[in-house]
């Protein structure tokens, strides 16, 4: 579906010398398995303009645009072209709150009534931190009519519409993935700073960084080099409206290849805050009983024992994004489009596999099962999670809290629908994590292969899990 504009350029060490011939060939089949996945998807998808970056130590070893910035007129994507990156935001603003809370201006332990005098009675147990590990358990806004996406609204609007939604669950209780955090979090830095979070971000984050191409959607302002966005609807891709751009801090970022590899950077060499900070920034978000979940403050982290990860994803009106960094190797991969919605951080990871098959994960050695009655429960944990079934006897409150939320009723919420048939499932390892125990299966649903990761507590109740496709033999 169309194709590059741009040269493509892959750098490789070597300690040895090769044969250049071995060599070029080496380089040139990497460059067609990213090609042929990267076009695959686009064609899978009906993706109009696809723009990839792979940084590794340090360096832009590719940078390549596919497809079209505007269909219709047959303009060819570029690679200094702008997009939307949605809640890749966030990991901006989570860094701007830390800056403040190192000048002392403010403290995780805080709570948002002290900045925010508008919420709700029931919000004023959630804490800063609550916030940037996205366990507050506040009720997700872009989901509610009248303040989404395609919205224009004020702050007053927005807080007079949300504040009559119930609660998820209590601050720390669990963890649930809401916009509405980071929306706040904007607002707490204009309380903090006394100046809109736009120009704090700018003066304070985008320009010591060098990121002069970035800078934050504002309804009805038309941006060069931005494509035309797009939706689906059904099977159909046909033009998106520009979103409302009335919450800032959540999502409104634009920005450019060359400017998130200034991003990567800095965060490589630590810049703007201390390694204190950063190690906040990418540590598990701590629970009410102790327990983590694997989101530190604006990035989504592995699972434990899977290998260090930072990225996150990135939707909005038209457009979407992904960025996936692996700091032990040293290796950086970026993807923008112009669709809505795309799993931009899936296709990060996948590029990442195909430049570095090392990060792919094992197959697994399946082992005899020392407690088969324990599997039986894990299976029926399963199917809750399958189902939407918040069942308090299979499964700890951080796991049928969010299932008990309006919003996953409403929208019919599966986390594990691909598994909800189970064909089989055979055991491959166990390890301590404190009183409870991390299992590993192998499964099959519906002749697909899943490898299920699953926290199971010492009260024989499911605590947290996550399902990966099964690697290739």
């Amino acid at each position: 579906m169309g194709t590059s504009k741009s040269s493509v350029a892959v750098l490789v060490d070597v300690k040895f010398v090769f044969p250049l011939a071995l060599l070029a060939l080496s380089a040139s089949a990497m460059a067609d398995s990213i090609d042929d996945y990267v076009k695959s998807e686009m064609k899978r998808l009906d993706i109009p303009e696809v723009t990839i970056g792979i940084v590794k130590d340090g360096r832009l070893v590719r940078s390549q645009a596919y497809g079209f910035s505007d269909p219709r007129a047959k303009v060819a994507g570029r690679v200094d072209d702008v997009f939307e990156v949605g809640s890749i935001t966030k990991q901006f603003t989570a860094l701007g709150t830390l800056m403040l809370v190192e000048s002392g201006r403010m403290d995780l332990e805080d709570s948002i009534a002290k900045f925010l005098p508008d919420i709700p009675d029931s919000w004023a147990n959630v804490k800063v931190r609550n916030l940037l590990n996205q366990n507050s358990g506040l009720p997700e806004y872009a989901l509610v009519n009248g303040i989404g996406l395609l919205d224009t609204f004020d702050r007053k609007k927005f807080m007079e519409t949300i504040s009559k939604q119930p609660v998820d669950f209590q601050p720390g209780e669990a963890w649930a993935y809401s916009n509405t955090n980071y929306a706040l979090l904007g607002w707490i830095i204009e309380k903090v700073t006394g100046e809109p979070y736009i120009k704090f971000m700018k003066e304070n984050v985008l320009n010591p960084l060098g990121m002069t191409h970035s800078s934050f959607a504002e309804h009805g302002v038309d941006v060069p080099g931005l494509p035309k966005g797009f939706i689906k609807q059904g099977r159909r891709t046909v033009p998106c409206p520009r979103g409302g751009a009335s919450i800032k801090a959540d999502g409104a970022l634009m920005t450019t290849l060359a400017d998130m590899v200034k991003w990567d950077a800095a965060l490589s060499d630590r810049r703007l805050l201390s390694r204190k900070s950063y190690q906040l920034l990418w540590s598990p978000g701590r629970l009410n009983n102790g327990r983590t979940r694997s989101y530190g403050m604006g990035w989504f982290l592995n699972m434990p024992g899977t290998g260090e990860y930072e990225g996150h994803g990135g939707n909005d009106a038209g457009y979407s994004a992904g960025i996936s960094r692996f700091p032990g190797k040293h290796l950086s991969v970026f993807m923008f489009c112009n669709l809505y919605p795309v799993g931009g951080e899936v296709m990060t990871k996948a590029i990442a596999e195909l430049y570095d098959p090392s990060l792919k994960m094992r197959p697994l050695k399946e082992t005899t099962d020392p407690n088969p009655a324990r599997t039986e429960r894990v299976k029926l944990a399963i199917g809750c999670m399958a189902t939407g079934k918040a069942d308090d006897t299979i499964l700890e409150p951080e796991m049928s809290a969010p299932l008990k939320t309006s919003r996953v009723v409403k929208l019919g919420v599966r986390p594990w629908a691909q598994i909800a048939k189970i064909d089989r499932i055979a055991f491959a390892g166990a390890r301590a994590q404190g009183s409870d125990t991390w299992l590993t299966y192998s499964v099959t649903a519906q002749n697909k292969k899943y490898i299920l990761m699953v926290l199971w507590s010492n009260q024989n109740k499911l605590a947290q899990g996550s399902v990966y496709p099964a690697p290739e033999k």
